[in-house]
């Protein structure tokens, strides 16, 4: 019995290492260091923004902007400074699509402008009562329409802009990407605050039952958006990554990462509804999907192929989840309404 409840718990760790060991009779340079990089920055993206998108879940809400804001966020960063520092009266940093500009200047404009975006989100739903899934879709069209104005649909080249490959390019201490690094840090924090702090209690307590949160004196409102808000700053991290790693910025590419950060959650075996699962699942889930997603590409996958498997997994967790909530509840002698 208490086999059974172990493997129902780490079934997520079976999921990645079966997924590993296909991945290896797949392709035999699987495990050679520049794959196993790409994983791992895989990862770190997959993962903050299902971190981010797990903590909006876990109050009850949900953020469907995370993928668009995380692209668009860092070109809005950079066209603010560009018009900051030309009405100071210095030059144009942005030159024949090339950035001229401080690295820490667009950093902290990016996190700027994604946690703004993250405070817009938890307002509009908590306080103008606007269905979630409605206001981040609506977020996520406005702010994809803002970044093709801005920029014109003109891709954004980071190579001039120094020290701008560290954080997605670079290394700790020679084994792992950096990005990784500080993904596993993001993730070891969120972790701690939910399990072992007051924070955890009020998140689960909001997402749980907010009547009865609100009657042991949680502000279940400001929790909401303080999730929205956090998540915002995510976003702008996992954005950083991104221009970083590719050394450019361009608004015209689609993501799709709302719904793969979704898709994780889902397997983490997130409550959509609130209240349930936990973070240490969604870093699981994160690293599954990232191998996954690699083991698609190098066996030749194509896209629709790609949307097909991650659904079918989708809907097994899914079932999966559910049926262990229900014996659970059984064993504890607790009837389902």
């Amino acid at each position: 019995m208490k086999l059974r409840k172990i493997l129902r718990q780490e079934l997520l760790w079976g999921a990645v290492i079966l997924t590993v060991l296909l991945g290896r009779l797949t392709n035999p340079y699987f495990f050679v260091n520049n794959n196993i990089d790409v994983i791992l920055y895989t990862t770190a993206i997959y993962g903050t923004l299902a971190i981010a998108e797990s903590l909006v879940l876990l109050v009850g809400e949900i953020d469907l902007s995370i993928g668009i804001s995380s692209v668009v966020s860092p070109a809005l960063a950079i066209y603010l400074a560009n018009w900051i520092n030309t009405l100071a009266g210095g030059g144009n940093m942005v030159r024949g699509g090339y950035v001229m500009m401080s690295w820490w200047v667009i950093v902290g404009l990016t996190m700027l402008i994604a946690t703004v975006t993250g405070i817009i989100n938890g307002i509009i739903v908590v306080k103008g009562h606007v269905p979630p899934f409605v206001a981040t879709i609506g977020m996520q069209y406005t702010v994809s329409g803002i970044g093709y104005i801005v920029t014109k649909g003109t891709p954004l080249f980071m190579t001039r802009v120094e020290n701008s490959e560290v954080l997605g390019g670079s290394k700790f201490m020679n084994l792992v990407p950096l990005c990784f690094v500080l993904f596993l840090v993001i993730a070891v924090f969120f972790i701690y605050l939910t399990t072992s702090t007051k924070f955890g209690m009020r998140v689960y307590s909001t997402g749980g039952s907010t009547k009865s949160a609100k009657m042991c004196g949680i502000n279940t409102d400001r929790w909401k958006i303080f999730m929205y808000v956090i998540a915002g700053a995510l976003v702008g991290f996992t954005g950083l990554v991104f221009v970083s790693k590719l050394q450019s910025c361009d608004v015209t590419q689609t993501t799709g990462y709302e719904m793969t950060a979704l898709a994780i959650a889902i397997i983490a075996g997130i409550e959509l509804n609130g209240g349930g699962g936990r973070l240490i699942d969604t870093v699981k889930g994160a690293l599954f999907m990232a191998v996954l997603s690699n083991v698609m590409s190098n066996v030749g996958f194509l896209s629709y192929h790609r949307t097909f498997v991650t659904g079918l997994f989708i809907v097994l967790f899914a079932i999966i989840h559910k049926l262990s909530d229900s014996k659970r509840l059984r064993e504890l002698n607790v009837v389902e309404v």
